[in-house]
């Protein structure tokens, strides 16, 4: 019989066996995350507490998965602790502390990241997933949340909870999965391979880029049901759910991971990644603290003004400032007047991809 999943309240400054706790990192129905000062080797660690409510040797196994880890794109777990707090004992998972937190601390007021760290952080999520599946281990929770900034600005994917052990890459069955990231051939056939997490960081990817909250959006209006069966039939996402600012080839890519075919998927994190290491855009955009929407490559940031007109048209200003002497000027080439509101919105869409793909 288990344990009723009570919680001790923690707080800052108390000693939870040979740690002290500092603050609050996050949290969820696992437990709690806390930066910790380990006591007896005087070192900060990132503690994951966990409740009680399973066998211990059930959450010991995120641990045991995690300290045999060793790699630059992965969060290494250092130990595990049993300590009886009350009436139960609680789980403590003790990683390396990553101080600027996970991804989505890079997302912008419209909470999504820059094209720039979103291609180079996809490939560090991938080199992780590489060297997992060589080591006979699927994520099966890749999400922006899991992957966190590490001490050179590399992605480091993290949180073991439901890995799935195999032996030579074969499907295995899932402990449980993210909802929201389920890939079809856990919901038909309640299997996981490295498929399905190419799969969830296509996912990742897509959020990242577009918006972080955008599939929790999709999954709430649709329900669930009807989600995955836009999932199942590669309707959850299409091409019209990118913006402008997204190239085509990023796009086909993400396409691609995310593909309810297997055999029409990337085969391997490999093979994604090495698709990601070709694209190199000059450019991007983002929106600033301001609210505003602007465009920047190496040498001028750019955005645009839309001004309506009698009648239902509308004069498009395009502009550019030079980012080393600040002087802004009309980039008259996308400079429009008095076009109807479906020309503006196209030439919008013009001038920013030509930003991105080099003007």
């Amino acid at each position: 019989m288990t344990e009723p999943a009570t919680v001790v309240q923690l707080q800052a400054g108390m000693q939870l066996y040979k740690y002290r706790l500092c603050h609050r990192i996050g949290g969820g129905s696992f437990g709690e995350v806390w930066l910790a000062e380990d006591r007896a080797v005087d070192h900060e660690y990132a503690i994951k507490i966990l409740k009680p409510g399973t066998p211990v040797h059930h959450r010991l196994r995120e641990a045991q998965i995690g300290h045999v880890l060793d790699h630059n794109n992965v969060v290494r777990v250092h130990q595990a602790d049993v300590t009886r707090i009350g009436q139960h004992d609680y789980v403590i998972i003790a990683m390396d502390y990553m101080p600027n937190g996970p991804i989505t601390m890079l997302a912008n007021p419209s909470h999504y990241l820059r094209l720039p760290d979103v291609i180079r952080l996809g490939k560090d999520i991938l080199r992780g997933l590489e060297y997992l599946h060589g080591h006979d281990f699927f994520h099966n929770d890749v999400k922006p949340e899991n992957v966190l900034i590490g001490l050179h600005e590399q992605g480091m994917l993290t949180d073991y909870g439901i890995v799935g052990v195999t032996q030579d890459g074969a499907p295995v069955q899932p402990p449980t999965f993210y909802k929201i990231h389920a890939a079809p051939e856990v919901l038909n056939a309640n299997e996981i391979t490295a498929q399905t997490d190419v799969f969830q960081a296509g996912l990742t990817l897509f959020r990242m880029l577009v918006g972080l909250d955008t599939l929790r959006q999709k999954f709430n209006e649709l329900g669930e049901q009807a989600y995955y069966r836009a999932l199942s039939d590669a309707d959850l996402i299409s091409v019209s759910d990118f913006p402008a600012y997204i190239p085509p080839r990023l796009k086909r890519i993400i396409l691609k991971a995310i593909n309810p075919n297997l055999a029409e998927r990337f085969q391997s994190a490999l093979e994604m990644r090495r698709e990601l290491e070709k694209l190199n855009f000059p450019g991007f955009w983002t929106v600033e603290e301001t609210g505003e929407f602007v465009g920047y490559n190496a040498a001028y940031s750019y955005r645009y003004e839309q001004t309506k007109k009698v009648g239902n048209r509308y004069d498009i200003l395009a502009l550019k400032r030079s980012l080393s002497t600040g002087r802004e000027t009309r980039f008259a080439k996308f400079c429009h007047t008095n076009v109807t509101s479906g020309v503006a919105k196209r030439e919008i869409a013009k001038f920013v991809k030509a930003v991105v793909e080099g003007v």
